[in-house]
């Protein structure tokens, strides 16, 4: 007697659910078919630092689903200076990597590494020497017979002989202490060596150490070498292998960066995610330094869009490094840079 009436209430309640279940579908955007097809495939690609993970652009990229947008899954690795990042790049041991558009220069000049810039991250290149007080230090050639910090595969260690010829610095009387990366502040505040070869962002760190303002000089300012800085770099066989993974990961990439340009409060807790030993306040200040270094955006920017290259100044850029070297070679700005990966409608930074 009740077999009828328990047919009706199931069919009741599988129409019931259908109903409710394409609601639920359609409030996301898709469909019942969407939802029973297989999960969206991300490709898996490694990225290969520069250094440390302290820069706050990729964390932001991976942290507000910047990259899962353009179906990546994106593997983020330290490493161990730009010249170290350039050859793992150029060995095929990651696909994508940051590191000085100086150190690719050389690795071209040189040895012809095959690999390209794809998208600038910083705009100025923003080297510097911090050095103590009370030691007669007041122009760089005063660093003279000094001794100063550095690590072996870093750009700022790489690119200073550029610095010394600029400013009248006999490099043959500096005494290079290298040390790891992890330990360099700490070596610096006490005093282990007269100065310390570094990047700008790193000045709050060093001044919570010591507890007070630190001197400096800037390799683009006191040098005169006004150049570009760190870049994504690809190996040429990927942008001729698989052009549209490199044009996602850029796009992911950079709206990391505008995020963390727009939002620099933020940037602190994101980092202390990933990277738990990180000082959120730190972290803040740190880029909040390298923003008001405009070591980040520059003119070019703020008019063609965040990644923006130009041929003219890549190639003050070449010749400045060249010279540096003392390397009498031709090297064409195409051979060390594209924007044909950029997104085609640019993300600029905010207004100044």
């Amino acid at each position: 007697m009740l077999k009828e009436p328990l047919k009706l209430i199931s069919f009741a309640l599988l129409l019931l659910s259908l109903t409710f279940g394409t609601i639920a579908c359609d409030t996301q955007g898709s469909s019942n078919t969407d939802k029973l097809s297989a999960p969206v495939h991300l490709d898996k690609v490694t990225f290969n630092l520069q250094w440390l993970p302290e820069d706050v652009a990729y964390w932001v990229a991976l942290d507000k689903g910047f990259w899962k947008e353009q179906n990546l899954d994106v593997n983020i690795i330290r490493g161990y200076g730009s010249g170290d990042t350039v050859t793992k790049i150029a060995t095929k041991q990651a696909e994508f990597g940051i590191a000085d558009v100086g150190t690719v220069i050389l690795a071209q000049a040189r040895e012809n590494a095959p690999l390209k810039a794809v998208a600038n991250f910083k705009d100025s290149y923003q080297g510097i020497v911090m050095y103590h007080d009370g030691l007669g230090i007041k122009s760089p050639k005063d660093l003279e017979g000094r001794s100063i910090i550095g690590a072996a595969n870093a750009s700022n260690t790489l690119f200073f002989p550029a610095f010394a010829k600029a400013a009248g610095i006999d490099q043959n009387t500096i005494e290079w202490k290298y040390i790891d990366p992890a330990l360099q502040y700490g070596a610096f505040a006490q005093k282990q060596a007269d100065a310390f070869t570094a990047m700008v962002k790193y000045i709050p760190r060093v001044e919570k150490l010591i507890g007070k303002p630190i001197a400096f000089f800037s390799y683009r300012d006191d040098g005169k070498l006004d150049r570009y800085g760190e870049t994504i770099i690809v190996h040429e066989d990927i942008l001729k292998e698989n052009p549209e993974m490199v044009r996602r990961f850029v796009a992911g990439f950079l709206k990391g960066l505008q995020y963390s340009i727009e939002n620099p409060s933020e940037v602190g807790q994101i980092v202390k995610k990933y990277v738990p030993e990180s000082d959120p306040e730190i972290t803040v200040k740190m880029w909040e330094s390298e923003l008001n270094f405009k070591a980040i955006v520059g003119e070019e920017q703020y008019s063609n869009g965040l990644g923006s290259m130009s041929k003219d100044r890549m190639a003050k850029t070449i010749k400045i490094v060249l010279d540096a070297y003392g390397i009498n070679k031709e090297l064409s700005p195409n051979s060390v840079y594209t924007t044909e990966f950029l997104p085609h409608e640019p993300l600029f930074p905010p207004k100044q």
